[in-house]
């Protein structure tokens, strides 16, 4: 294994997952590719619905019952998780990578403080001889580390005496005391107000610094995304349309679905509201045979509504998923 190779901590493969409606099939994520590097900070964006969180359940293995995984992988340090037994599997989400999830309110227990559910989550994560009162010190630790003051009278608190940012924080805070390599936070701030999310997002970002964290943020905010990841990955409809540097897509933008995108991001100089993308996303039971955007594609020809486009590299570590890329402006 070469010391690229090494580098990677996870890698998604040609990754398809359906899910069983009522008897209908209901296909999601199409051929999803991406690659986190140690360190690294990537991020997935589009339009809600189009697969981002159905993305993360499949990394933690996590997916519902009707669930159906058709071909691809999920690599985890090179170990793909849909085949790992149930112990290593464990290991991996104890240790491994953990999720913050967008709503606080409904990943804390209401009926439990802050110390039990972060006891009892210490508890899964560390060696079963632990003594408690080191579970408790690493706790009080974790809250300091995402600037929550008065450590002590937040373990007593139940969810309900927090404010959304505080319960954020504390959310946070478990997710890294467990020693976690691999955070995936979906969409950490929608719930929250607009300066209280600037705050958390940059909290994620200053702890992956501080404690050498891989992170995959997860957002329908291009802004959010802009200012918190080094790689980004565009989806559209369970498939991954372009993807590079965080920079290079936002300053050379190659896919039509790309430049809608960044087209409806609100001006500072004004020039009014803009008009939206045309169209609608697919239905996931009967999706596109080619590219899935070009229904809404004012470039799509006839080619693209009958063959799906192959992810190509039009300039070193920038991938656009399009016949016409090159023509596109």
């Amino acid at each position: 294994m070469d010391n690229t190779q090494k580098d990677i901590i996870l890698e998604v493969r040609d990754l398809s997952v359906s899910f069983d409606v009522y008897g209908s099939v209901s296909h999601v994520l199409d051929g999803i590719s991406f690659k986190v590097k140690k360190r690294e900070r990537v991020g997935l964006v589009g339009e809600s619905g189009c697969g981002k969180t159905t993305t993360l359940k499949a990394v933690l293995n996590v997916l519902p019952k009707n669930a159906i995984v058709n071909r691809g992988e999920v690599l985890f340090e090179g170990l793909n998780v849909f085949k790992m037994s149930n112990a290593k599997l464990a290991t991996m989400r104890r240790t491994g990578a953990g999720m913050i999830f967008q709503d606080p309110s409904s990943a804390l227990n209401p009926v439990f403080n802050i110390e039990k559910q972060f006891i009892t989550a210490l508890k899964y994560a560390k060696p079963k001889n632990t003594p408690a009162q080191e579970l408790h010190e690493i706790a009080i630790d974790a809250l300091n580390s995402v600037m929550l003051p008065d450590q002590e009278r937040i373990m007593k608190s139940f969810p309900l005496q927090l404010s959304g940012g505080m319960k954020q924080r504390a959310c946070i805070a478990m997710t890294i005391a467990a020693g976690r390599q691999l955070i995936l936070a979906d969409e950490p701030g929608t719930s929250l107000d607009v300066t209280i999310q600037d705050q958390i997002l940059r909290l994620i970002n200053q702890l992956m610094l501080d404690k050498q964290l891989s992170v995959v943020m997860v957002s329908h905010s291009l802004g959010v995304i802009r200012e918190s990841t080094d790689y980004v990955n565009i989806m559209y409809a369970g498939t991954i349309v372009e993807s590079g540097k965080t920079d290079d897509v936002f300053h050379n933008s190659k896919h039509p679905y790309t430049l809608a995108l960044m087209s409806c991001v609100p001006k500072l100089t004004g020039k009014g509201i803009s008009k939206g993308i045309p169209g609608r996303m697919p239905d996931y039971m009967i999706p596109p045979q080619g590219c899935r955007f070009s229904p809404r594609c004012p470039y799509a020809q006839e080619i693209c509504h009958t063959q799906k486009p192959p992810h190509l590299e039009i300039s070193p570590g920038h991938w656009v998923s399009c016949y016409f890329a090159g023509e596109v402006t």
